[in-house]
């Protein structure tokens, strides 16, 4: 195993992948929720009903890979150690970056109801949990992860 891991390409970058999406499956990280409560608030709240399903017709695609929260990091690491690079950072990326833009609107609803001060603490906690280790790590290794020759 460890032999095929230093011939791999962006061995390093996997495991981290694999590190950061194990943290997030081991916390049960969706990404997808908080998008979905967001688009139905704006929805009810500026009357912009008709406008929530298309929205939410576009955004399918990619809820259904933020969803798999740490297994889309799992495989799109893997896929960055493959000749489909590209498609491997793009997954991550979105399996991560749904994670931070729940994570993003958990913090201002926080901030709504409990002030400042609340969504400090909130987020002080998040940074140190195993969600936020397994984003922190996955958005690392994509940032780090270079293109095969």
């Amino acid at each position: 195993m460890c032999s095929l891991v230093n011939r791999m390409r962006n061995a390093k970058e996997f495991l981290m992948c694999l590190i950061g999406g194990i943290l997030l499956i081991s916390i049960g990280a969706v990404g997808g929720i908080g998008i979905f409560a967001f688009l139905e608030y704006i929805g009810t709240v500026s009357g912009l009903e008709p406008l929530v399903p298309i929205v939410n017709i576009i955004l399918y695609a990619l809820v259904l890979i933020a969803g798999l929260g740490g297994l889309g990091v799992i495989i799109g690491g893997y896929l960055m150690t493959t000749q489909r690079f590209g498609t491997g950072k793009f997954v991550v990326g979105i399996a991560a970056g749904m994670g931070i833009i729940g994570l993003i609107i958990q913090i201002g609803t926080i901030i709504y109801q409990y002030g400042v001060q609340g969504g400090m603490d909130f987020l002080g906690a998040t940074a140190m949990s195993a969600g936020g280790l397994g984003v922190i790590l996955s958005i690392i290794a994509r940032q780090t992860a270079q293109k095969p020759e």
